[in-house]
């Protein structure tokens, strides 16, 4: 085993010095090192691979599901679009076919289960509005798909440095090392190689604190979870700025294995936190800091004091939403403090860069984090894809690849910080105004209704 370990931490170690500084485009596509195996990462890698350009991707977790990795994401057209651009056909239509059921309808809701505002959501696989719900377990697996000698697990990174013949080291905590001519950030919000990149970016604590949960969908959750969460993403708004979000994860009726007796066991908690097609309610609670007793201890505490906890912030809600976190399986909950980057002017390009939540991380209100990635991955690809034919310089090719990212992802992180700010506003006459607001656009046709949501 150690033998093993030895010659792939040596494999890592490329060397790829070319016969002078003059021959560093050749030297970059020789090698492209990705930090990060997250859904950005291994997207750019497939892309890479697929066009021929020599990739190695090096991932901290020991093994694909270290972590809690089965939160659903909702995959936009344009995500899936780079998707598509980036993964070999047969991949991409194991994605397709992961897939859960398709979203009907997104929903607003008061704390006592009243309709504020509902609009539905095109089914059409050409609309820009449609969206490929996934777990993000099930997409990762598929990503790595074809990638085993391309991820390198167990590795840390620490640190890079850049040598005088153009080539970038990057260095792991088990004294590794591996060489080559690009080394991509895509190690996600924490991201160690934005911190040497960029050490002026800054995250913002925006004073929200979340917990999150998953609920095993069992008869007795079936009927007491709101009809509404079984139809798409519901937003269920309560007093003094107190949010939960809630939705229902089902495969279509054909994938289901069903006994011949009609009943079906629940799912065991390690289906629930790594299983690729079970299904079950997630849902999010988020209210301010200040409302939280002892946060940094919660940090650590058990998931049935966070049920509590969570419970004890709902006081008053409708006795069906908080059946349903009683319901909870304490060990999927989790809590985090909401953070947002700042956007960041321009830097100098060079032979180091960044994809991903690594440098516009944003909250998770509008669910755009995993898409932006992939623009990015798919974006980044086709730069490289440029140089790699001839048709580019590697820096001005890697240059108009930020000023890209760069724009795209911060409207994206303004957008997402925008609606956390109004999905946690604060005080009676605040509260009022925002149910009369969504009651009001409830009364327009479906296409107004989707267009002035678009534009909150």
């Amino acid at each position: 085993m150690k033998d093993s370990k030895k010659k792939k931490n040596q494999e890592a170690e490329t060397n790829l010095h070319g016969e002078s500084s003059n021959n560093n485009e050749v030297l970059m596509l020789s090698k492209v090192m990705i930090v990060g195996a997250g859904t950005g990462g291994l997207c750019l890698a497939q892309g890479l691979q697929q066009s021929g350009i020599d990739v190695s991707v090096f991932e901290r977790d020991r093994t694909p599901t270290d972590r809690l990795q089965g939160y659903r994401l909702h995959i936009s057209s344009n995500g899936a679009r780079a998707l598509e651009d980036c993964l070999p056909g047969t991949l991409f239509q194991e994605f397709l076919g992961s897939a859960a059921k398709s979203n009907q309808a997104v929903n607003f809701l008061d704390s006592n289960l009243k309709r504020l505002l509902t609009f539905a959501i095109v089914d059409d696989s050409h609309a820009e509005s449609r969206e490929i719900p996934v777990s993000r377990m099930t997409l990762r697996k598929v990503l790595l798909r074809g990638l085993e000698n391309v991820v390198n697990f167990e590795k840390r990174f620490q640190r890079y440095e850049q040598r005088p013949d153009g080539s970038v080291v990057a260095h792991f905590e088990d004294d590794s090392t591996a060489q080559g001519g690009l080394l991509i950030g895509a190690d996600g919000a924490s991201s160690t190689v934005r911190g040497q990149l960029l050490p002026q970016a800054k995250r913002i604590e925006t004073e929200i604190v979340a917990i999150s949960g998953k609920v095993p969908l069992n008869d007795y959750v079936r009927r007491i979870t709101p009809t509404e969460f079984f139809a798409g993403p519901t937003l269920v708004l309560g007093p003094d700025g107190r949010f939960l979000f809630g939705s229902a994860v089902e495969f279509p009726s054909n994938d289901r294995q069903t006994p011949v007796d009609g009943q079906s066991d629940p799912p065991s908690s390690d289906d629930l936190m790594f299983g690729e097609r079970v299904e079950y309610v997630m849902w999010g609670f988020s209210c301010r800091r200040d409302l939280f007793h002892d946060l940094a201890r919660l940090g650590h505490a058990p998931g049935d004091e966070l049920l509590t906890v969570t419970l004890r912030l709902m006081t008053g809600w409708h006795a069906t939403l908080r059946a349903l976190i009683k319901a909870t399986a304490p060990e999927t909950t989790n809590v985090f403090e909401v953070k947002s980057a700042e956007r960041i002017a321009p830097w100098n390009t060079g032979r180091v860069t960044l994809l991903g939540d690594a440098l516009h991380n944003m909250t998770p209100y509008r669910g755009m984090g995993a898409n932006m990635a992939l623009l990015d991955a798919d974006s980044l690809r086709r730069a490289l894809l440029r140089v790699h034919r001839g048709e580019s310089e590697l820096i001005p090719a890697l240059h108009d690849y930020e000023a890209e990212m760069n724009d795209r992802g911060f409207r994206a992180v303004e957008a997402s910080l925008k609606q956390m700010k109004q999905v946690h506003r604060q005080g009676r006459f605040a509260n009022a105004m925002r149910g009369f607001s969504l009651k009001t656009i409830d009364r327009f046709p479906v296409h107004l209704k989707r267009a002035i949501m678009q534009r909150q």
